[in-house]
């Protein structure tokens, strides 16, 4: 699959065929029918950007010949997306937006962009900047069916309905992010600036975004490039009143009509968190850099960007034989040292993006590489453990290598035809004391076909794919000793398929349904551990015997939309034959308790419903609800399946008011029920109701914009523990008083972004 490909590509690319294209036209507002200003006019595959002028017109020129997206996006209105074949465009084109608080039924507008036939929500990088969360995590669960599983608040991974880890699929400019996300402390190591969207994908998804997305994929698309024929840049600052944090980047990007270019660096540090009570959890400090780079050429019928990123982060831990001993050490409320147990990161994120258009076909290659160095320590001197419990420091190397490629070609108006293979190439080489899993090799290869149907209120996507992966790893230490990791060698494959239809009743009424299955191989944790797990301390133990996790789902989504109304439904089944999960033993080694990896089919069956309610042009009321139960075959609990929640949400957002550009206010809540359903060992967390509260304007002082954000989270400082904190059953006795592992107390979070030009002509 991969050499048909990439031969297609090579005579496309031998072929010479650069042909040139331009589209203009004007874009209006659909009820007033006033000519809109500055409109972001992006074209995805040769990820290009202009704006429309102050009479609404716009031009695209060097176009390649053939179907491509433009999407039309302003501030209040809905964006808008238009397939386009573009040689076959001789007039000017003219552009509707419809305001945020219209209905699509209301007007009419013609929209040739199949709908999604699967479960997805997306948040852009207003709502990151809203939100005030301490890291991408965080700013998902406002997703119904999302919640995170955290250590600390600097330390996070999204959970995607009861599922979490190696089971939800990371991408990354659309290629294959991966960072040692089997084990549950291991976030997602990533800054949320620079980011343009966050789109959350649920269900099994293996399909199109391979083994592993068996719970759903989370996809991250860095900031858009500058318009065409500007050079401009932003300053982002926040400061967060909890952790004493302060947040700091810088952002420069230009354009011209083939080629873009951007940097963006910056860094943050945060101390140790406090509850709602006021007691410092310690060792929950975290701080890093991160720099990103990126350079787009567009030449003829092909499109290609290079993009970069280098993190260097640190993140405390707070282990629990140590809490009381960090309590007694009475800290500074400053202190960001890290002379206790602590997780250093460094990844360099390499993706070499490529897109060629000829007529109907659309071919895309992307290849990606990543370096991911990961050194858990236990501080300066192992701190209070004796040496008879003690394991050494964690130093481990994970290289990838992945190459996407595929090929679309639009059959006729109504269908098209993509086929595509995935591959990725991974390496983990242990040069620490300590060791988890072993060094080791993965390489995983697949083949996928998928037709899309588009006709009217119809849409139908199927298809099928296949896949391989192999998994060997290298003998090390003596048999029968603790820490030994004997030499194997496994072969994993699986056929996966996908058939989902939307289909719109009426204007109003919405039908989705989706039947997808998905796999994924067990990981090394699950198949070689055998070692001490920091931060918790257990001992882990897995079974080289595992067979593949086998997933199946259903899900049936109503909705229900009218000029100020919106409802939605979803509920699903997902099946997993072969089920992993970590469960305690009655065994103890060197005084701590084992745990091993077992095997069990399981069932995840939940609810998601949503109402957004628009009374008026400035106000709109929303609220969702979330449920997932999961269980075994012989009907137990699983474990660490997040508790039902509730959220809510009260908005205004004017055009302006005296002095206030854009503001906006709102007041939210979210609760989380008492928790259960418990699986064996578990204990139970009670309710709480968290009360945040917001508010942003953009300001103006003579020619310079300024956008300010104050963000009150868990406003009443409430004293709570969320049952998926890794840490909530911790707690120490000093002087007579005792402390638990509490999570955040109030967060107060200011952010301000200026953004300027770097010339003016």
């Amino acid at each position: 699959m991969k050499f048909l490909l990439l031969i297609t590509v090579l005579s496309l690319i031998s072929s010479r065929v650069y042909s040139q294209n331009t589209i203009s036209g004007k874009i209006k507002d659909a009820v007033s029918d006033k000519e809109l200003y500055g409109v972001s006019i992006y074209i995805k595959e040769i990820n290009k950007v202009v704006s429309s002028d102050s009479t609404g017109n716009f031009k695209i020129s060097g176009l390649p010949g053939g179907f491509i997206e433009i999407r039309f996006s302003l501030l209040n209105y809905k964006t808008f997306t238009l397939s386009i074949e573009t040689d076959k465009i001789d007039k000017p084109v003219e552009i509707k937006l419809i305001p945020s608080e219209i209905s699509t039924e209301e007007i009419i507008v013609t929209d040739s962009t199949s709908i999604k036939t699967y479960q997805t929500d997306k948040i852009n990088f207003k709502d990151l900047m809203r939100l005030g969360a301490m890291n991408i995590s965080e700013a998902l669960t406002i997703i119904p069916g999302v919640w995170q599983l955290s250590t600390g608040t600097g330390i996070s991974k999204p959970v995607i309905r009861g599922l979490y880890g190696n089971r939800i699929g990371i991408m990354v400019n659309g290629i294959r992010f991966d960072n040692q996300q089997w084990q549950d402390e291991h976030g997602l190591v990533m800054s949320s600036d620079g980011i343009d969207n966050i789109e959350v994908i649920k269900g099994p998804r293996s399909l199109l975004f391979g083994p592993e997305a068996i719970g759903g994929v989370v996809s991250i698309t860095d900031e858009l490039p500058a318009p065409i024929g500007s050079e401009i840049a932003d300053m982002n600052l926040k400061f967060f009143t909890n952790t004493l944090g302060i947040l700091g980047n810088v952002g420069l990007k230009g354009a011209e009509e083939n080629y873009n270019w951007l940097i963006r660096f910056g860094g943050e540090t945060h101390a140790d968190y406090l509850d709602g009570n006021g007691d410092r959890i310690p060792e929950t400090r975290f701080g890093g850099y991160n720099v990103k780079a990126n350079g787009g050429l567009i030449k003829g019928n092909w499109a290609g960007r290079l993009n970069y990123s280098y993190t260097n982060y640190t993140y405390g831990i707070l282990e629990g034989r140590e809490f009381e001993r960090e309590i007694a050490r009475q800290e500074t409320r400053f202190d960001r040292s890290f002379n206790g147990p602590h997780h250093l990161l460094k990844v360099h994120n390499l993706v070499f993006q490529n897109t060629f258009i000829k007529e109907r076909s659309t071919f895309k290659v992307n290849a990606g590489y990543i370096y991911n160095r990961r050194k858990e320590q236990e501080g300066n001197d192992e701190r209070f453990l004796p040496d008879s419990l003690q394991f050494g420091n964690l130093d481990m190397i994970l290289n990838t290598l992945s190459l996407d490629a595929g090929w679309k070609y639009i059959l006729n108006n109504n269908t098209q035809l993509t086929v595509a293979t995935q591959e990725f190439y991974q390496s983990n080489t242990n040069t620490g004391v300590r060791r988890l899993i072993p060094d080791a090799y993965v390489t995983s290869a697949s083949a996928t076909g998928i037709l899309n149907f588009h006709k009217g209120k119809f849409t139908f996507e199927g298809g099928a794919r296949y896949d391989y992966l192999t998994v060997q790893t290298s003998e090390y230490g003596m048999k029968d000793s603790i820490n030994y990791f004997p030499e194997i060698y496994k072969y994993y494959n699986s056929v996966n398929g996908s058939a989902g239809l939307t289909y719109f009743f009426t204007d109003k009424f919405l039908l989705k349904a989706n039947f997808s299955t998905g796999f994924r191989a067990p990981n090394l944790a699950e198949l070689t551990s055998n070692g001490l797990h920091e931060g918790v301390f257990q001992y882990e133990i897995g079974n080289v015997n595992f067979t593949n996790e086998q997933s199946v789902e259903v899900d049936v989504t109503l909705n229900y939309s009218n000029r100020n109304l919106s409802l939605e439904l979803t509920g699903y089944n997902n099946h997993i034959n072969n089920y992993i999960y970590l469960a305690q033993t009655a065994d103890t080694l060197k005084g701590y308790p084992v745990f091993r990896y077992f095997q069990d089919d399981a069932n995840l069956n939940g609810i998601e419903a949503s109402i957004n309610y628009s009374p008026s042009q400035w106000l709109n009321l929303y609220a969702s609800y979330s449920t997932v139960i999961a269980t075994r075959s012989d009907g137990e609990n699983l474990p660490l399946i997040p508790a039902d929640k509730i959220t809510g949400a009260f908005n205004i957002e004017l055009d302006n008011w005296k002095n206030f550009y854009s503001p906006y206010f709102e007041i939210s809540a979210a609760t989380a029920f008492e928790k259960t359903r418990l699986a064996y060992n578990e204990t139970g967390t009670p309710s709480y109701t968290l009360l945040n509260m917001g508010f942003g304007c953009d300001l103006r002082f003579e020619k310079q914009l300024i956008n300010i954000t104050l963000t009150a989270n868990n406003l009443f400082n409430k004293v709570y523990i969320d049952f998926m904190s890794r840490i909530k059953l911790l707690n120490a006795t000093y002087n007579g008083t005792t402390f638990y592992a509490n999570n955040q107390g109030r967060s107060i979070v200011l952010s301000v972004k200026i953004p300027f030009k770097l010339s003016y002509n």
